[in-house]
């Protein structure tokens, strides 16, 4: 009898192993990595890339399997569990480690005979090239980590001259299975998808030549994913997967709701209402006719407006209400709308990434001068340099934790990871933003002690609650220094990469590389940041009053060597909840 007890639950398990499936959805255009667990850039190994990932495998001619890693948890892949993987150069990545035949790395349609059993394939994609490697690093806390692979740098099969990097991730828990689209020269055309057997896999729609959708951006704001999940899709499923509204509103106005719906069951939705609540009410938006089919998001702008008529947050409550959704728990979002008694005057900071060794940081110089000439008293400048004299530590960790690589720039610290050629146009979008408060500054400097007292003060426009701070930066232009430490190394010379290049004092392109210290004068340079790189905790009460100025005053002794004819002091209201810059302003020099 217990034989046939036996019998019967090792016959059922293999029903359900044999029934088992994987639907997939995409994340086109995410801007985002899944989970938002890695937020770090994508760079060659030794040229960027962070230092805690491990290399499982070089370059190669000709595919070969990596290493075998173990995996920091039990990874579940079609019911089985497993704590071992390797991965072949030709873009596979297989539980099934005794696997010896290395799959050749074109793209092809799944299933096919030449992949093994229980693998996770990008087929299109080679790692035969100099930079190309594949490494590995897990993120994340026990009980809830991802354990990535990266196609570091690696070639498109179809032009060796296109590089391009895709990570497989697997995910502790859920068993979720992403493939992550990073970075490419070019468009690349791959087959991604599960291949469990040599009769069944699921593909991506659109391989074996599935085209890349994300650009050469080495952060994650371009990144598109496809998330694999074992079982059965529900048939009706919708997520509300984004909602914004006007964040701050001159009253009497309003506020219009807009967003993201993805549909996440099997089901095309037709019909589905949008709804809100604010100040008890609930209002209904009917969405008919939308034909939004699995996987895909549909963008919605809600029938009725916000109404604001008093200087007064308006917490608003955004859901999607689908009939029979089978999960409901992703279904809220919440949004906050200020009205304003007045519209603040609103000023934009920007934090160029810079340093004497980068080669392309010319560019930074140039279009720091530009924007700051053709919009004088609006467009606030700092240079926070890395590596040379000129650092300040906190600053450049601070910027440094924000962009990928140099020259790259932080506007509001809103949009992150800028370079400078897009300054003008990130400045123009920010520069529409509503601040719901002015910021004034004030020096009054002691010449014979070399003492500074900075005012910096805020006056809101509405009630508010919040973790808001003050800060001061000081900054000095036309800084100078002997040593070839502030020479300007410069990849636009003709003696490099021949380059025009045009601003800030210099023709770049006819000048040497490095240009001499002498003939370098560096502005907006960012000499210390009072407040740290937050902000000023506690400089501003977590409620404050429409119409009532709030102040805080630091003091600083300025070095001897710095030019207090050439240092101004740049005040800055943060939002250290978004870690946005809300607004800033711009002292005269300290001597004028």
């Amino acid at each position: 009898m217990k034989n046939l007890y036996a019998f019967i639950v090792a016959f059922v398990m293999s029903l359900t192993v044999a029934n088992a499936q994987y639907y997939y959805l995409p994340y086109p255009n995410a801007g985002t990595n899944p989970g938002g667990l890695n937020v770090e850039s994508e760079y060659p190994v030794g040229g960027g890339l962070s230092a805690n990932w491990t290399t499982i495998s070089g370059s190669s001619a000709t595919p070969k399997w990596s290493s075998i890693v173990t995996l920091p948890f039990t990874f579940q892949f079609n019911g089985v569990g497993y704590t071992q993987f390797k991965v072949s150069t030709s873009g596979v990545l297989t539980f099934s480690t005794g696997a010896t035949a290395v799959p050749p790395a074109t793209a092809v349609a799944l299933p096919n005979a030449n992949i093994p059993d229980n693998s996770v394939c990008i087929l299109g994609i080679k790692g035969s090239g100099t930079n190309d490697s594949l490494v590995t690093q897990t993120f994340g806390v026990a009980g809830s980590q991802q354990t990535w692979v990266l196609f570091s740098s690696y070639t498109s099969v179809a032009s060796s001259t296109v590089w391009t990097y895709w990570s497989i991730v697997l995910e502790e828990g859920t068993n979720n299975i992403y493939i992550v689209d990073q970075r490419h020269a070019a468009a690349v055309n791959v087959s991604a998808g599960l291949q469990l057997n040599s009769t069944t896999a699921f593909m991506v729609s659109g391989s074996p030549a599935l085209a890349s959708l994300a650009g050469s951006d080495p952060t994650p704001a371009d990144n598109s994913y496809y998330k694999f999940v074992y079982g059965t899709q529900a048939a009706d499923q919708a997520k509300l997967k984004s909602v914004s509204a006007d964040p701050y509103v001159l009253v009497p106005g309003t506020s219009t709701v807009t967003g993201e719906i993805q549909n996440l069951g099997s089901n095309t939705i037709n019909n589905v209402d949008v709804k809100y609540l604010v100040n008890g009410t609930v209002y209904t938006s009917t969405l008919s006719n939308i034909n939004l089919t699995s996987g895909n998001v549909y963008g919605f702008t809600h029938s009725t407006p916000i109404n604001v008529s008093v200087a007064n947050p308006y917490p608003t409550k955004v859901w999607v209400d689908l009939p029979n959704d089978a999960d409901r728990s992703d279904d809220t979002l919440n949004t906050m709308v200020t009205g304003l008694t007045y519209l603040p005057e609103k000023r934009v900071l920007i934090e160029e990434a810079t340093g004497t060794w980068c080669g392309w940081c010319p560019r930074g110089a140039v279009y720091t001068e530009q924007i700051d000439t053709v919009h004088p008293g609006t467009a606030i400048v700092v240079a926070v340099h890395n590596g040379d004299p000129m650092t300040n530590t906190a600053y450049d960790a601070g910027i440094g934790g924000l962009i990928g690589g140099y020259p790259s720039g932080c506007v509001d610290r809103k949009s992150n990871d800028v370079d400078p050629i897009d300054f003008e146009a990130t400045y123009l979008d920010r520069i529409n933003d509503v601040s719901p408060a002015d910021v004034g500054v004030t020096a009054t400097y002691n010449s014979t002690t070399r003492q500074v007292d900075v005012n910096v003060s805020s006056t809101f426009a509405a009630n508010l609650s919040g973790d808001f701070r003050l800060n001061a930066v000081l900054v000095e232009d036309d800084v100078t220094g002997t040593t070839s430490t502030y020479a300007q190394t410069n990849y636009y010379s003709s003696s490099s990469q021949n380059l025009p290049l045009v601003g800030a004092g210099h023709n770049w392109q006819t000048s040497t590389n490095p240009v001499p210290a002498a003939s370098m004068h560096y502005n907006f340079v960012g000499r210390d940041i009072l407040g740290g790189f937050d902000g000023q905790s506690g400089s501003v009460p977590s409620s404050v009053t429409a119409s009532t100025t709030y102040n805080y005053t630091f003091n600083y002794t300025l070095p001897a060597a710095w030019d207090d004819t050439k240092i101004r002091v740049i005040g800055m209201l943060h939002n250290a909840a978004t870690g946005n810059i809300l607004n800033c302003v711009r002292s005269p020099y300290l001597v004028t």
